[in-house]
């Protein structure tokens, strides 16, 4: 398996499809003919060497955390089949956002591409917000957020946990790349308040942690991932 990253203006190589993208993307060569393009920002596609059809995942960015409250939700993800794209016509790519964290966190943005799209996680419940402990609620996404006080955050589409407050709603089917059981999973949930585990790492859409009393963070941004459509 090879993997090229290409940033703003690149071109794929040769032996690949031949494309254009104004962000950045990773070709990812998975032999046998077959291929994965993961955009990691948002730009704009061109197909220059002639017309495709693509299975297309989509990760939105994951919700921020709480202050001494909830964790973010993951970004909700989608799998679509056979998409058919057309040689020399533009396609506007976005990768949402991952939430702000803190007093007043923001759930994550939405991803989109190809007409289809897929929001991001919501954000988990602060001190300020709810003043309540039993309100302070991870937030909903792809992978729910854990609740307040040592709540964990969900993974592959499960809720999230917590011992005082609730743990937020995953999708509550997988998060794993194009639904293979080997693929990378995505779009978990942020831990609740004392379980500080920092920011989701980009092109995750993890959603942001509560973290302790005076900390929150951010969730991850998401990905749009095409491949060769597989039958």
């Amino acid at each position: 398996m090879a993997i090229i990253s290409v940033f703003p203006g690149g071109e794929a190589p040769a032996t690949l499809p031949a494309f254009t993208y104004t962000g950045s993307y990773t070709m990812i060569d998975d032999d046998d003919g077959n291929w994965r393009i993961k955009f990691l920002t948002s730009g704009t596609l061109t197909l220059i060497d002639k017309a495709r059809t693509v299975d297309l995942f989509l990760v939105g960015g994951g919700g921020g955390g709480g202050k001494y409250g909830g964790g973010g939700g993951g970004g909700y993800t989608l799998l679509q089949s056979g998409v058919a794209l057309l040689k020399d016509t533009a396609y506007s790519i976005v990768v949402g956002a991952g939430g702000s964290g803190g007093d007043s966190p923001t759930s994550g943005g939405t991803s989109s591409a190809f007409g289809y799209s897929r929001g991001g996680g919501h954000y988990g419940y602060s001190s300020v917000q709810k003043t309540t402990n039993a309100d302070r609620d991870g937030g909903n996404g792809g992978s729910g957020g854990g609740g307040y006080n040592y709540g964990y955050g969900g993974t592959n589409g499960s809720n999230g946990t917590s011992s005082q407050a609730d743990g937020g709603t995953g999708q509550g089917t997988t998060t794993k790349e194009f639904h293979e059981t080997g693929g990378t999973v995505y779009g978990d949930g942020g831990n609740g308040d004392q379980h500080s585990e920092g920011a989701g790492g980009a092109n995750t859409g993890k959603g942001g942690s509560s973290g302790t009393y005076s900390t929150a963070y951010a969730g991850g941004s998401g990905i749009v991932i095409i491949r060769n459509h597989v039958a």
